[in-house]
């Protein structure tokens, strides 16, 4: 719990520091277009949430220093394999800046969605003001924001998966 603390004190306190940079955009909330972005993922493929209009997508901010973090990796990686072939995509979106911490959770974890970086925190910060992690946002077939969510989710709950099964059911755009 005290990991935990200290992780979301650090997030809010660059979060504040950063209210004052030119470009910071409010937070993007539910109802809210998702803002989009251009990141590489590890193996140098870039993503584009754009690039995925017409799918579910969902967006999990996470650190690889932040426990709470890596205890929901599990039930993300379920959730995955059982709606990837339905129109689901899961972006780790991690804020470390070096490449080894990161690997290493990755070999842990077996992670089978792509993680991508934001080095810069610009989507971290600007786009998706994160304040907390692990902080999930899910966007739904039109590009809107249908669920966003501060601290560690079960991905397996009987709840979030209706969600997800809601979104894939509806008709894309």
């Amino acid at each position: 719990m005290k990991d935990f603390t200290m992780c979301c004190a650090l997030i809010i306190l660059i979060g504040v520091s950063n209210l004052a940079v030119p470009g910071y955009v409010h937070s993007a909330q539910v109802a809210d277009k998702a803002p989009d972005f251009e990141l590489n993922d590890l193996q140098g493929l870039r993503h584009r949430l754009s690039d995925y209009r017409g799918k579910v997508v969902l967006i999990n901010f996470w650190a690889s220093w932040c426990p709470e973090c890596i205890g929901e990796m599990a039930s993300l990686n379920a959730l995955y394999a059982k709606y990837r072939g339905k129109g689901l995509v899961v972006l780790g979106i991690s804020a470390d800046r070096k490449k080894d911490p990161l690997m290493k959770v990755l070999e842990q974890t077996h992670v089978t969605y792509p993680v991508i970086l934001d080095t810069t925190g610009g989507v971290f910060i600007r786009q998706y003001t994160v304040i907390g992690l692990p902080t999930t946002v899910v966007v739904d077939k039109k590009g809107l924001i249908a669920e966003r969510v501060i601290g560690r989710t079960d991905f397996g709950s009987t709840a979030f998966m209706k969600k997800i099964e809601s979104l894939l059911s509806e008709l894309a755009p």
